[in-house]
Parts: structure tokens; sequence; C-alpha cells
């Protein structure tokens, strides 16, 4: 079990994450892969253990070999990537791309809109509750008491928040909490965002009467994106961006979805009202 020590001021420097982080949605691709995968002498298989995972966006780094050469005896493969050979990093690097190709980018709008969900569900715990109600309701086996928060993991620790912040980011891909690499800035526990948003039938049905079909087919776009510029909206309806702007404009004061600004573009993403309203009574993972 990890235990994090938020101390006296550590609530206040809680933040969830909105937007993917894909090199998460990378390395629990790579675990699924290995659990699945049968075949011992594949490179991403020979890279994970039970307890730790690799960082496959950044490249596996030396010590991170060291770690898993402390659980399980090095191959020739493994081997030859803390040599750094270049044909063992050619390899990594071919295998990483596939995986990436196949198992990331065919799903990076279910990706988005699972862990959109997950954080409109935090962030409305966290404004109508307060910081410490949203990290008891994590779920997980996480547990927040007295200042610490447990994480159900397979190490032992005790880490000190400090000055840091703590990031809860939900990952798509991942059944398991895990804590990031620890940095000087910040911690960063990773949770499952669970299944993403579906609309189905029943719910379309009910939508277009309430709505109006445009207005309907409009938040069922923005659900399913996870988040969607005014443009990417006025394409995906085949109507102008002011007529786009518009259906935006109902659902905005509706309290179905917010407008807000993603670095140098302006998205707008469901609200967990948004999402509750779309939502199936048995969705399924990405």
């Amino acid at each position: 079990m990890i235990r994090i020590h938020l101390g006296s001021a550590g609530l206040g420097s809680v933040s969830v994450g909105a937007s993917p982080d894909y090199d998460a949605e990378l390395t629990a691709a790579g675990r699924a892969y290995a659990r699945s995968s049968g075949q011992p002498r594949d490179p991403l298989v020979q890279l994970y253990t039970r307890s730790i995972s690799p960082d496959l966006a950044g490249g596996v780094s030396r010590l991170y070999l060291s770690h898993l050469f402390a659980r399980r005896s090095p191959t020739p493969f493994t081997k030859a990537l803390a040599e750094g050979e270049e044909r063992a990093r050619s390899v990594l690097a071919n295998a990483v791309a596939h995986l990436r190709s196949t198992a990331i980018e065919p799903y990076r709008s279910g990706i988005r809109s699972a862990v959109a969900a997950r954080a409109v569900g935090l962030s409305q715990i966290y404004v109508g509750s307060g910081t410490s109600a949203m990290l008891q309701q994590l779920g997980q086996g996480i547990s927040f008491r007295h200042g610490v928060l447990e994480l159900a993991t397979a190490f032992d620790a005790d880490l000190e928040l400090g000055r840091r912040t703590l990031q809860i980011q939900a990952v798509a891909l991942s059944r398991r909490v895990t804590l990031a690499e620890p940095a000087s800035d910040q911690l960063t526990v990773r949770i499952p965002a669970g299944p993403a948003p579906r609309i189905g039938p029943g719910q379309r049905a009910a939508l277009r009467p309430l709505l109006g079909t445009s207005r309907a087919q409009a938040l069922e776009s923005i659900v399913m994106s996870g988040g969607i510029t005014g443009r990417q909206l006025a394409s995906l309806l085949g109507v102008s961006n002011a007529t786009a702007s518009r259906h935006a404009a109902v659902l905005r004061r509706a309290g179905l979805i917010q407008t807000l600004r993603m670095g140098q573009s302006v998205e707008h993403v469901a609200t967990a009202l948004g999402y509750h309203l779309a939502q199936t009574e048995t969705p399924t993972r990405p």
C-alpha cells in the first residue's frame, strides 16, 4: 500500500485531470496486451511484471530495467536494452509504434469521452462537497482518512506531498490504481476511468423531443467526443459555424455543456448533467 500524506495544506493542492494522459493510456494498453498475448518472447510482454509497468512513451529507462531485473531474470532482449544496443531499441520502438496505432489511435474519441465523464463526476463532488469527499469517493480500494490517501498497490511506501500538487488522473484503458513516477512538483494518482458514455436508441429517441433533433445530435457529438471545438461540431453536424454556435449556446444555458479553453482552442465539454442525460443504463468500456 502507498500512503500519501497531504498535510495541513494538501487539500488545497488537489486537482482532477480533465484531458487524457495518452502516455498513461499507452502504458495501460501495453499491460493489457502483455496480459492477453500469451507470447513470452514478445518484446512488450518481457517488460511488464504484476507490480511494475514501463513508461513506453518516454522510453524504457535503465532505472526501470534495474527494477525489472530485481523481479525477474534478464532475457536476451531486456539485457540488450539495458546495454543500449541499437537493434533492441529499434525493436522496442517498432513494438510501441504498433501498439499506439492499434490500441490508442482508433479509440481516441472513446478514451477522451471516458476520461472526461469521470473527471466531470469527480469535479461535481469536488464542487458540491469538497476535496475530502471527492478523495473518499474515488473507489478502487482507495481510502482517505486523517489526511492520508491510501492506495491499494503492490508497493509499500509513505510519501509526503509537501509543496507538490496532487493530480487525480483517470485512465480509460487501465483496470487498476497506479502512481506515476513522482515528480519534483507533482504526484499523479492514476485511476480507472470506467466506461465511456454510450448513447443508445432509447436515449436518442428521448433526447430528440426534449431538445429537438439538431440539438440532440449536437449533445450526442459533444458527449461522444469528450471535448470538441465549435468548428469540429459544425463539421460533424453538417451546419455552419454560426448554427453550431447557437446550438452550443442553448445546451450551455441548459447546463448540459460547458465551454472551456483548452490550450489554444476553445472546446465544448459535456457537464455531469449532460453525460447523465445521454448515458445508457448498461454502458461498455471503450
